[in-house]
C-alpha cells in the first residue's frame, strides 16, 4: 500500500498483518503513545510500542513530500494530503502570524491519517436511484459513510450528466469517477467557479453548513443546477435546526433527505425524507 512508505518500517510491517487492516478508517499517532486505529467507529489500540516525537515529525516531514513551507494553506486548517487520497488531521501547537494572515503550526503532536473507502455498499441503496434525482442533502453522524455515499452519487450521475465535485479538502474525488473537478478551493467559491466554467448539471459538496456557502447555493441552484450534499447530524429535523441549513430548507433547495448509520460493520440507507 502507498501509504506504507510514510511510516516507520515496524508500523508499516504491523498493519501488512493486521487482520483487519481493509476495516481501518483511520490511524491515530500520537507522539510518546500507541498507535490507534478507527473500526466502523470505534477506537481500537494497536499492540505497537509508543511512537517517538522522531518518528511522529519524521511522518510528517515524509507526508509534506519533504517541504512543508508548500503546505501552508492547508496546514493552517489543520490537515495536509497526503499522496492523493489521505487527508490527514493534525494535532499541535498553532499560533497566529499577523504577517501571513493565517495559523501556523509551531509544535506537532498528533496526526489522525483518514483512509478513504470508495466501494462501501449500502444496505437500501437502490431506493437512492428511481427515478430522476433531485437535490439531496445526506445526512448522517462520523463514520456513517456520508462521503462514501456521495461518492456513489456521483459515480450514478456521472453516467447520464454533467457532475462537478467541490472537494475543499480532497476528500471525495478519486481518479475512478468521472467528474470534474475543484481541489483545495473554498466550497462559496469553487461552486461559484463551477456554475460558471464547468456547466454542470449537478454540483456535490461536503459538509455544508457555513452562511457563505448557504448563500452561494442559493444564489447558484436558481441557475437549475442540482445539489447533492452532506451535513453533520442524526435525522433531518436535528440538521434542519441549524440556521444556515434551515435557509436552504425554507429556500426550498433539498428535494430529499437521506440518513445513514452504520451498524454491525454494514452501512445502511437509514431514512429517505422527501421535502
Amino acid at each position: 500500500m502507498e501509504l506504507y512508505k510514510y511510516l516507520p518500517e515496524r508500523i508499516a510491517v504491523y498493519l501488512e498483518k493486521y487482520q483487519y487492516r481493509d476495516e481501518i478508517t483511520e490511524i491515530r499517532i500520537r507522539r510518546n503513545s500507541p498507535v490507534q486505529f478507527t473500526l466502523y467507529g470505534n477506537t481500537v489500540n494497536a499492540d505497537i510500542p509508543s511512537v517517538s516525537k522522531q518518528e511522529t515529525d519524521d511522518i510528517f516531514y515524509k507526508m509534506c513530500n519533504g517541504s512543508i513551507n508548500i503546505y501552508d494553506d492547508e496546514i493552517s486548517q489543520g490537515y495536509i494530503t497526503a499522496g492523493s487520497k489521505w487527508r490527514v488531521g493534525i494535532g499541535g501547537e498553532y499560533s497566529y502570524s499577523r504577517e501571513k494572515g493565517r495559523y501556523t503550526l509551531r509544535e506537532l503532536h498528533s496526526l489522525n491519517i483518514r483512509i478513504s473507502k470508495n466501494n462501501l455498499t449500502f444496505i437500501n441503496q437502490d431506493r437512492l436511484f428511481n427515478g430522476e434525482v433531485s437535490s439531496v442533502l445526506i445526512i448522517g453522524p462520523p463514520h456513517s459513510g456520508k462521503t462514501s455515499l456521495l461518492r456513489l452519487y456521483a459515480k450514478q450521475l456521472s453516467e447520464k450528466y454533467r457532475v462537478a465535485i467541490c472537494d475543499e479538502r480532497r476528500e471525495i474525488y478519486t481518479q475512478e469517477l468521472e467528474c470534474d473537478v475543484l481541489q483545495g478551493i473554498k466550497k462559496s467559491v469553487a461552486i461559484s467557479m463551477a456554475t460558471r466554467t464547468l456547466n454542470p448539471q449537478y454540483i456535490i459538496c461536503d459538509e455544508i453548513g457555513c452562511r457563505e456557502e448557504a448563500e452561494e447555493i442559493l444564489s447558484e441552484v436558481n441557475t437549475g443546477v442540482k445539489f447533492i450534499c452532506t451535513a453533520h447530524g442524526e435525522t433531518p429535523d436535528q440538521v434542519l435546526k441549524r440556521p444556515n441549513i434551515k435557509l436552504l430548507a425554507d429556500n426550498g433547495v433539498f428535494s430529499r433527505y437521506v440518513s445513514v448509520c452504520q451498524s454491525d460493520k454494514k452501512f445502511y440507507i437509514k431514512e429517505i425524507k422527501d421535502a
